[in-house]
């Protein structure tokens, strides 16, 4: 696994081994996250679900999860720099 320089923590640390999703999301998340703040995410993302009682089948419901996401990693919303 490679090191990354973290968007989030901003520390040097071990990378994902692979992107967590096949789209582009995924592939940035895998360029500019580390493995320990994706792993805080993924326990954030449960919180976000069970809160808000997100039914992922629902577009509107990805678009909250994927928000809260980018939010908690500090990645830019898509389209923006």
């Amino acid at each position: 696994m490679a090191e990354v320089k973290c968007v989030r923590c901003g520390g040097t640390h071990p990378g994902l081994d692979r992107p967590p999703y096949a789209d582009a999301m995924g592939r940035e998340i895998a360029e500019k996250v580390c493995a320990a703040c994706w792993e805080e995410c993924k326990r954030m993302q449960v919180m976000v679900i069970n809160e808000n009682r997100l039914d992922l089948s629902d577009p509107r419901a990805q678009e909250i999860l994927e928000k809260s996401i980018r939010e908690f990693l500090r990645l830019s919303e898509p389209g923006t720099a």
